[in-house]
């Protein structure tokens, strides 16, 4: 067997932890990223698309690829077509819901006590959610775990990630732009548990819960 020394560990140990730090600097990166390309766009979204080009060195590159692609269809493409086909995909399509509670209390009164759930987190960290939106809104999560690096937003991800399966699956069934966008944040997760993937199918087949 072998045996690393006192120095020898600590060495491995700190470049081990600065490893760690780099890869957390990189999911925040790209938390932040989605998050932005995940939102209604603003105004001023092709200037926004121009500074999120120049970060994506700062990011895994599998994931930085997948986010090149949706830039490259975005920054091509007018204003209010982006804007209409936002609305048709995410305001109209059932599965392709951008808050996360909705995949797995639909339109049912647990709804209420899953959206008080984020609320209560958002507010354990510190923080809360501007503009008369839900806490449960995906991009709002993703700034989160962003802005704090938290465990508890990543938890928040976690525990919605069949969820985000379901969107992913739905946007693909569309050839949406916006699937190569959750393909990048989905490769920043844990790859799906047993649990997690009967859950999606269920989800997949039967949709979100209704009363």
């Amino acid at each position: 067997t072998l045996d690393r020394s006192s120095a020898a560990s600590d060495v491995y140990k700190r470049q081990e932890e600065a490893l760690n730090s780099v890869e957390a600097g990189n999911k925040r990166t790209a938390h932040m990223i989605a998050s932005v390309l995940l939102d209604y766009p603003p105004e001023d979204y092709h200037e926004q698309l121009g500074v999120i080009r120049l970060e994506l060195g700062n990011v895994d590159e599998r994931v930085a690829d997948r986010f090149q692609e949706f830039l490259d269809w975005a920054q091509s493409t007018e204003l209010r077509e982006i804007e209409d086909l936002y609305v048709r995909t995410f305001d109209q399509k059932r599965k392709c819901n951008l808050y996360l509670s909705y995949y797995l209390a639909g339109d049912t009164r647990m709804r209420g006590s899953a959206i008080l759930a984020f609320k209560q987190a958002f507010e354990a960290m510190g923080w809360k959610v501007t503009g008369g939106e839900l806490p449960d809104y995906l991009p709002a999560v993703l700034e989160l775990s962003a802005r704090t690096g938290d465990e508890l937003a990543e938890h928040l991800l976690a525990i919605h990630r069949e969820g985000l399966e379901v969107l992913r699956s739905a946007l693909g069934s569309l050839n949406s732009p916006w699937q190569a966008v959750v393909d990048g944040l989905v490769m920043t997760l844990l790859p799906l548990d047993k649990k997690a993937q009967e859950a999606f199918r269920k989800l997949v087949l039967q949709g979100p819960p209704s009363e």
